[in-house]
């Protein structure tokens, strides 16, 4: 074999090297180009699915509540300025009869046509969407105290209603467990503030 032939074979050999290191860079740049669009692809759906979560806790749970809870504190405001102060039950009134015979039938009247109904629609609500609360662990306190005072006084009141001896008269003078609307609202404005960040997201890819 000449020298010329070893040249031309060396430059072919060459070639081949450049032309399989050019397809491997090739293959390389497309199957990184692939993943970094299947990446994308998959933390958009996760954005996607995070949102659509978030529109059902906001829409099915905790919007709901908030509002029922907004409302009801209006109609406990003017009870309160019906009775002329900031409490129903004043210091050492432990019962229904310790009231005067008009407040009675104030407070009687709200909690019979409005405390009750709306307790009872939160528990529905709660019922139908507890898969939605958020951070379940972390705020099953606030959930359980809200469902033991709600159900609680169901109970009591559908036992007074019967004539069953219980405590009911007592039960009056319960009080609101606060930590319950803490949560509400709480939570509703972290999920607002969140879904709106995720359609601005959202809207930008």
């Amino acid at each position: 074999m000449d020298l010329y032939s070893i040249f031309s074979l060396v430059l072919s050999l060459v070639n081949l090297i450049i032309i399989i290191i050019g397809w491997f860079v090739i293959y390389k740049q497309n199957r990184d180009s692939q993943e970094r669009s299947k990446e994308f692809e998959l933390a958009f759906l996760r954005l996607k699915w995070e949102k659509e979560f978030i529109d059902q806790q906001v829409s099915l749970l905790y919007g709901p509540v908030s509002q029922l809870l907004k409302e009801q504190n209006i109609r406990f405001r003017r009870i309160l300025e019906m009775l002329g102060r900031d409490t129903v039950f004043k210091r050492r009134q432990y019962k229904l009869s310790d009231l005067a015979d008009d407040e009675q039938k104030i407070w009687v009247h709200f909690v019979n046509n409005y405390k009750i109904p709306v307790d009872n629609s939160i528990v529905e609500i709660l019922r139908k969407n507890r898969h939605l609360i958020f951070e379940v662990e972390e705020n099953e306190y606030a959930i359980n105290a809200f469902l033991d005072y709600a159900v609680g006084w169901e109970l009591l009141d559908n036992q007074s209603r019967e004539n069953v001896p219980n405590y009911y008269e007592y039960y009056y003078c319960y009080n609101f467990p606060k930590q319950f609307t803490s949560h509400i609202n709480s939570t509703l404005k972290h999920l607002q503030k969140r879904q709106k960040e995720l359609i601005d997201i959202i809207e930008e890819k």
